[in-house]
């Protein structure tokens, strides 16, 4: 792998829960690299090599890897001209209730819940929106435990009148990243942030 400057510390995981770690989590031990994609997050890990050069193997040189630009994006189908390793993950975040397709009472109210992260700054805030956008408005941040967890977040809505709903939910962390309405593109697919939605629906 390849780990830069800037990069957290990295664990070496033995145990989960106070148990041995299980098979399908990477026994006898896996590394954890807070912040970063999974694709660092090695299983299995019998021996550690430490180079003084970026390693030549073809998941860090071809596959794991993004375009060298303020976004880590290109036009659709274009090739990027330069690429460098995928590296910190972007602010994100998630509607986990009510569910995607949900019938609601119309006049009753509900809390919408989920969770946020990024890759190590921390959530500044969460914001929810039932207009597509148009307007938004704060959400109510969980206990903060560190960093590199997820934060939950709530907000109370209540759905006015009849119809369809599309509520969108979109993060920020301390250094003022946020996510884009439009989902950016690379050929790996890489690092997608897009605010995301749910469709509900009042009767």
């Amino acid at each position: 792998m390849n780990m830069v400057e800037d990069s957290p510390d990295i664990l070496v995981a033995f145990e989960m829960n106070g148990q041995p770690l299980p098979m399908l989590n990477g026994f006898p031990a896996r590394l954890v690299v807070p912040g970063w994609f999974a694709t660092y997050w090695v299983k299995h890990l019998a021996e550690i090599t430490v180079l003084d050069h970026e390693l030549d193997s073809f998941w860090m040189q071809k596959a794991y890897r993004i375009p060298a630009s303020p976004c880590e994006c290109v036009e659709p189908g274009a090739t990027p001209a330069r690429t460098v390793p995928i590296n910190r993950m972007k602010v994100r975040s998630f509607i986990i209730s009510p569910q995607d397709g949900a019938r609601l009472a119309v006049g009753h109210p509900v809390v919408l819940k989920g969770i946020a992260f990024d890759g190590g700054y921390g959530i500044a805030s969460v914001e929810i929106s039932a207009d597509e956008g148009n307007s938004w408005r704060r959400a109510r941040l969980g206990r903060d435990l560190g960093p590199y967890s997820f934060r939950e977040w709530s907000a109370p809505w209540t759905p006015a009148k009849r119809g369809n709903f599309s509520l969108l939910v979109r993060a920020v962390n301390r250094v003022g990243e946020s996510q884009p309405l439009e989902a950016t593109w690379n050929p790996s697919g890489y690092g997608r942030n897009v605010i995301e939605k749910i469709q509900v629906t009042a009767v």
